[in-house]
């Protein structure tokens, strides 16, 4: 009974500690904006000047095998605009006349010459490949051709040297021909490579020495 009388004492002094401690308790606040103002009012922002650098700013050390730095070399290569130097092959030949412009020759180991027509002598001998390369070059000046190809493999199967890469060097510096050719070059990997030789004709015959790079 003694806890009742307690508890009921304590709401009897209710009114008088509501008073005395000037407390409106009649005050409601359905302001939800005003509400969460008043609870934030003594929240501030935190520095994060001195945080600390999040984990994708940290440099990864990562090992490559190899085979992986191997395989993508050869996709670099196998690219389209991937462009192979065939200048650095000891297979590389080319010639030209004396006093022949720069860049002209720079167009046409660069393989910037629209090619006209193509000869392919695979699989012939060197007397008939002769026969036909010699009908070619006459038929390309009638036709007033300014760049022809001349394709005659690498002569990888030859025992020495190849056969007849070295002899249409000899053909095109004939009398007959050299009046006709203005310079010829190993073609470019996308051509041919050193198995085939772009040509560049003139226009009118002029007999002037070739200096042949090989």
């Amino acid at each position: 009974m003694e806890e009742e009388s307690n508890f009921y004492r304590a709401f009897s002094l209710l009114n008088e500690f509501v008073e005395k401690n000037r407390i409106d308790a009649r005050r409601t606040i359905n302001n939800e904006t005003v509400s969460f103002s008043e609870a934030m009012r003594d929240v501030r922002q935190i520095d994060r000047s001195n945080s600390r650098v999040g984990s994708k700013n940290y440099i990864r050390n990562t090992y490559r095998h190899p085979k992986d730095k191997a395989r993508d070399q050869l996709e670099s290569v196998l690219k389209d605009d991937y462009t192979f130097n065939v200048t650095n092959l000891p297979e590389y030949m080319e010639g030209h006349e004396d006093n022949i412009n720069p860049l002209i020759m720079e167009k046409l180991r660069n393989g910037e010459f629209s090619i006209q027509r193509t000869l392919d002598l695979h699989g012939y001998d060197r007397t008939i490949a002769r026969e036909l390369f010699e009908k070619f070059i006459r038929d390309a000046v009638k036709s007033q051709l300014n760049c022809i190809q001349v394709i005659h493999g690498r002569g990888l199967k030859s025992p020495n040297t190849p056969v007849l890469k070295d002899e249409l060097t000899r053909w095109i510096i004939r009398a007959i021909n050299r009046k006709w050719v203005m310079a010829f070059a190993s073609c470019k990997m996308c051509d041919g490579g050193p198995g085939a030789t772009y040509i560049l004709l003139k226009k009118k015959p002029v007999k002037k020495k070739l200096s042949i790079t090989c």
